[in-house]
């Protein structure tokens, strides 16, 4: 072979080199243009109602969710359940997302907004998000930080270097002890007529006037009403866990308090210098208003058998009030 031929034959090998990497890098375009505004949960979005499991993994904690008769629950946090508003902001993000802008990849900016896998790393780790059908995986994907105008999230899949912004309310909590129900019991301060723990009690005429004891001295409530008013449970227990486990042996006491309308809520506290549990039985007094039945019927099945561990915040109120 001649060195014309030489020459040609080098030629065409450059240009088909040039021709097949073109076609790659144009598929790749291609796909890269087909996922722009293309869902990021898709299957999960195909599959719909079968999603019964969602695993969300961050730096600090695992929540692990399922679902069963149209409720979610922590299983992780005595499988209570999953605190409803948070639950609709999560489905509803993983039914809208999509991808918006792909980003040029590079470490740094995959360190600076949080795109490291949790599971591998804990360091400037984000939002891992895993769906099921069972133990069939769906989707998974990592949601880090929102971008400077708090309008898309930085997020790219955990097999990927391809980092994206994606649209979608992500700011999601990242403990699971905050997806439980928030707060797990509420009593307007405005509605307590009675309070009454142990033997002392305290009572008032109206919303405006003073809590009186037997011996017509006023006593101070604020406190223990600013908990009554949201209670939040920082981890619960079905009764023979919180049995099995001891936590029936702790110290005890009961406060029990009375709205105007009649609702008698039985708080029942079990407590140490460290733990503080709350049982909350629902009842009324002889007459309650016909509203307050309806109340405890549409209500009485998330306290009903199970036990709150409530925050230490709240929780050194409950254990250390006294009506004095």
């Amino acid at each position: 072979m001649n060195r014309k031929n030489l020459i040609v034959v080098a030629f065409l090998v450059v240009v088909a080199i040039v021709l097949v990497w073109g076609g790659i890098y144009f598929s790749i375009g291609q796909n890269d243009a087909k996922m722009q505004g293309k869902l990021v949960f898709a299957q999960t979005f195909n599959q719909g109602e079968k999603i019964d499991h969602i695993v969300i993994t961050t730096s600090d904690d695992v929540i692990d969710l399922r679902q069963e008769k149209s409720f979610w629950y922590v299983v992780n946090k005595g499988n209570y359940f999953a605190d409803f508003s948070i639950v609709h902001q999560f489905l509803s993000a993983i039914n809208q997302s999509v991808y918006i802008v792909k980003l040029p990849y590079s470490k740094k900016t995959a360190e600076e907004n949080y795109l490291l896998n949790p599971l591998k790393t804990k360091n400037d780790s984000g939002m891992l998000i895993q769906t099921f059908i069972g133990e069939n995986m769906l989707d998974e994907i990592i949601i880090g930080l929102p971008d400077k105008d708090e309008t898309y999230f930085f997020a790219r899949k955990p097999d990927a270097k391809d980092i994206w912004l994606i649209d979608g309310d992500f700011n999601l909590p990242i403990m699971a002890k905050y997806w439980l129900l928030r707060p797990v019991f509420s009593m307007p301060a405005n509605q307590v007529e009675s309070i009454t723990i142990g033997e002392s009690y305290a009572q008032r005429e109206d919303k405006s006037s003073y809590f009186k004891n037997n011996l017509e001295q006023n006593i101070n409530v604020e406190a223990l009403l600013n908990v009554l008013n949201g209670i939040v449970a920082v981890d619960a227990k079905k009764k023979q866990d919180f049995e099995d486990e001891g936590f029936d042996k702790l110290q005890s006491k009961v406060i029990d308090v009375i709205t105007v309308y009649g609702l008698e809520a039985v708080c029942n506290l079990y407590y140490d210098d460290k733990n503080v549990w709350l049982n909350i039985n629902l009842t009324t007094t002889p007459l309650p208003m016909s509203a307050v039945n309806d109340y405890i019927r549409d209500n009485r099945f998330l306290y009903d058998g199970w036990y709150f561990e409530i925050s230490p915040e709240q929780g050194h109120v409950l254990r250390d009030f006294r009506l004095m």
